[in-house]
C-alpha cells in the first residue's frame, strides 16, 4: 500500500468515525436515547461490523461523544465564576446553566439511560457535577463566607439543587416552561436560597 493509499484510507477512517457520531447525536436529538448499532448504521449507510472497526462497543461510542462535546462546547464546561454585584453573578450563573443544559439536553438524557451501566458515564457526571459545585461555591464565596459553616453548608447544598441538570430538566420537560421562565425561577430560588440566613 503506498503512502497516498494509507493517507486516503486514513481520511475515510475519519469521516466515517465523524459520521457515526453525527448520527448518533441526531438520533438523540430526535428522541432515540437508546439508539442500536444498527440504527446507527443504518443512518450512515455502512455495516455494523464497520462501525465496530471505529468503536469497539456502545461504551467507547458513548466516550468519544462526550469527549467531542467537551471540545465543542468548552467553554461551557469550564463552567468559570461570573463576577460583580449578586445580582450580576447570579445572573451569570443562571445564563450559563441555561446555555450549557439547553445544549446537552438530548446527548444527556441518553447518558442517563445508561448511567447504572457505564463506568464511563459515571466518571464523567461525577466529575461535571464537581465542577459545576465549585462554581457555585466560587462564584457566592462572599455571601457564604459570611456565614457559619453549618449555615453556609446548608446554603451551597440548596444552590447545587436549584441549579441542577435535574432542576432544570423538571423545569422544561415536566412542567413544559419555557427557557425564559425556566431562567427567572432559576433566579428566584438562587436569591431565596442567599436570603435565608
Amino acid at each position: 500500500m503506498t503512502e497516498v493509499d494509507e493517507d486516503g484510507r486514513v481520511a475515510r477512517g475519519a469521516r466515517t468515525r465523524e459520521a457515526v457520531m453525527d448520527a448518533m447525536l441526531d438520533l438523540h436529538a430526535e428522541g432515540n436515547l437508546t439508539p442500536t448499532i444498527e440504527d446507527i448504521a443504518a443512518r450512515v449507510g455502512r455495516t455494523t461490523r464497520s462501525i465496530y472497526t471505529h468503536f469497539q462497543d456502545r461504551e467507547a461510542l458513548a466516550a468519544a461523544i462526550a469527549e467531542r462535546l467537551l471540545a465543542q462546547h468548552a467553554d461551557l464546561f469550564t463552567a468559570r465564576p461570573p463576577t460583580g454585584s449578586r445580582a450580576a453573578r447570579i445572573d451569570g450563573v443562571v445564563a450559563h446553566r441555561a446555555e450549557l443544559f439547553e445544549t446537552v439536553a438530548p446527548s444527556r438524557r441518553s447518558a442517563l439511560v445508561r448511567l447504572h451501566q457505564s463506568p464511563e458515564i459515571q466518571k464523567q457526571q461525577t466529575s461535571l457535577t464537581a465542577h459545576l459545585r465549585k462554581q457555585l461555591a466560587r462564584t457566592f464565596e462572599p455571601e457564604l463566607s459570611a456565614l457559619d459553616p453549618d449555615a453556609a453548608s446548608e446554603t451551597l447544598e440548596l444552590l447545587d439543587l436549584h441549579t441542577s441538570w435535574e432542576t432544570w430538566d423538571r423545569l422544561r420537560t415536566w412542567q413544559h416552561l419555557s427557557v425564559e421562565h425556566s431562567r427567572q425561577i432559576l433566579t428566584g430560588l438562587i436569591r431565596q436560597a442567599l436570603r435565608r440566613r
